[in-house]
């Protein structure tokens, strides 16, 4: 790979002198990973500087690509990295995806070719928490590593461990499997991280959000829980472990019908595919309980403004607390997350489709084949 001559350094020039640019190029696939990449990007030059050497001008510019769409079943993507790099007048590419990767070293977080300055970071295998942190550390260590051809710098006073390769601390080197990878970073608790990583990919509150006509079905049902007597002697009656069984099944029902009714399952039997339905299914159940619980602070708001104190104890026969409410609005809640399984039928596939990562990748080839 080698850069424009108005825009970088030219590798094959040797190592850069001090006023030189030095551009890493940060191509994304779309959706999370180029919202992660933008935010890096706004400081990458800054924390380069400071980390890596300041005798350079960095710049860093960003492109979305669903780049990893062309590499069928998630084979030999590094290669097709590789290939959307060439010739785009960066002096390091690092190209960011969402697809999980694993091999018998554990979770890929990448794979390195240091000839050709190209690194592929996998954002799954960073777990699901602090991810742009994360993120962007690691990035700094690989920029630093594929810039060893490229800048002159003199670390001999520098610490070993205030090097970024060092400092990222959120992989280990491992043997490569593929030749054609020089170095491969990965990390251990491959299967469980992975998971995490790919539920964070998915993002379920989106899910959650994006279900207005479930919602709307939903309120519909609960209505009927906080305006009719009957529901609220019920509640009065149950034991803690029904409402635990009442509220476990009518999760499970809209889970099902969500999974069932948008084509969400992967029928094929890989391992990978195997982890993204993994992956589904807990973006899902996510998803349904933070809907479930939007839901329930909404009636129990309502069943404290709607239900008179002095009505209520004379239905029941007794005098009401607080967890007389919360028992009408946990009904309440359960009847109407029914109706919303019912409503969510209704919603458009792809609002429901973004929570789970083989919907997108499908779409991702789709467009790359039009």
């Amino acid at each position: 790979m080698r850069s424009s001559p108005t825009t970088g350094h030219d590798p094959d020039d040797g190592p850069a002198e001090d006023g030189t640019s030095v551009v890493v190029g940060l191509l994304a696939d779309p959706d999370l990973p180029v919202e992660i990449a933008r935010r890096i990007a706004e400081d990458l030059p800054d924390v380069l500087a400071e980390r890596i050497t300041d005798q350079v001008s960095w710049e860093v510019e960003t492109v979305c690509d669903p780049f990893e769409a062309g590499a069928p079943d998630y084979d030999r993507l590094l290669d097709k990295a590789r290939q959307r790099v060439s010739g785009v007048g960066w002096d390091i590419a690092i190209c960011i995806t969402d697809v999980p990767i694993r091999t018998a070293n554990g979770a890929v977080v990448a794979d390195v070719s240091i000839r050709d300055h190209v690194a592929l970071l996998s954002l799954p295998a960073m777990g699901g928490f602090r991810l742009t942190r994360h993120t962007r550390d690691v990035i700094v260590a690989l920029v630093d590593e594929l810039a060893g051809g490229l800048i002159a710098v003199d670390r001999a006073d520098a610490p070993t461990d205030e090097r970024p390769s060092a400092t990222a601390g959120l992989a280990r080197r491992a043997a490569p499997v593929d030749k054609d990878v020089d170095t491969e970073l990965v990390r251990s608790w491959g299967a469980l991280r992975l998971l995490a990583g790919l539920v964070r990919a998915n993002r379920p509150w989106h899910l959650t959000v994006g279900l207005s006509t479930a919602l709307a079905g939903a309120a519909t049902g609960s209505l009927f829980g906080i305006l009719y007597s009957t529901i609220w002697t019920l509640g009065a009656q149950l034991d803690w472990w029904r409402f635990v069984a009442v509220t476990g099944g009518a999760v499970t029902v809209f889970v099902v019908w969500l999974i069932a009714g948008h084509g969400l399952w992967e029928r094929r039997s890989a391992p990978v595919y195997r982890l993204i339905n993994a992956s589904t299914v807990v973006t899902v159940v996510t998803g349904v309980l933070l809907f479930f619980g939007a839901l329930l602070l909404i009636n129990l708001t309502a069943a404290v403004v709607v239900i008179p104190p002095d009505f209520f104890a004379t239905q029941l026969g007794r005098p009401i607390g607080p967890f007389d409410y919360l028992r009408v609005a946990l009904m309440a809640t359960a009847m109407g997350l029914v109706a919303g399984a019912v409503g969510s039928g209704l919603e458009d596939d792809s609002t429901v489709r973004q929570a789970a990562y083989s919907q997108r990748e499908q779409r991702r080839r789709s467009q790359m084949a039009q």
